[in-house]
């Protein structure tokens, strides 16, 4: 048996149960006895020769990385893995739910606010209903709106000028209802104030 027999059995050990520590749920035990087999493996080769002890060093600086990470790669393919780690989407989950080039052509198009814009609701162009999100501010229901962009399926709009546009009819006012409290008489002196 040469000088770095020892060594080389523990550098293996010790990378052996890097590799063991993701598999098996052990709360870090099998982590610190590789951490453990590593150490033990540079103890033996400084005990042979520095040299040696140096070339220990260095295989561990380079072996221990890339086996923590070629064993994270086959465990994220383990039924474990895949049970912890997220799946990519799919492209039907990549698309957005609108369907595609909904409001294109839009810009541009005047029409109505259906819903107050909060900055969201929902706005009618060209006699269909869209989300709608208001540029800035907020858009009364009923209000005339321009589209400036479409974004992800939504109409971002503003609103058109109050000087090219008619005022909305405003409902009328009714006259106060006097009801029975016009039957009371409330100029009463109290004569406790007297």
């Amino acid at each position: 048996m040469g000088d770095a027999f020892w060594p080389s059995v523990f550098l293996a050990m010790g990378l052996l149960l890097i590799t063991l520590e993701l598999f098996v749920p052990s709360g870090g035990l099998i982590g610190l006895s590789a951490v453990a087999c590593l150490g033990l493996g540079i103890w033996k080769a400084f005990q042979s020769s520095n040299s040696l002890g140096m070339t220990f060093v260095l295989i561990e600086f380079i072996a221990v990385p890339l086996t923590a990470i070629v064993a994270f790669r086959l465990w994220a393919r383990s039924p474990i893995g895949r049970r912890f780690l997220l799946a990519p989407p799919s492209e039907d989950e990549i698309d957005v739910s609108h369907a595609g080039g909904r409001g294109d052509g839009l810009t541009g198009a005047e029409g109505r606010a259906m819903t107050p814009l909060r900055p969201s609701g929902h706005v009618e162009i060209r006699g269909r209903r869209y989300d709608g999100m208001a540029e800035s501010g907020l858009i009364a229901e009923g209000s005339r709106v321009r589209v400036v962009r479409v974004r992800s399926g939504q109409l971002i709009v503003r609103p058109v000028e109050a000087s090219s546009v008619a005022p909305a009819p405003t409902p009328a006012a009714r006259p106060p209802d006097d009801g029975p409290a016009a039957d009371f008489d409330l100029d009463v002196e109290n004569p406790q104030l007297s």
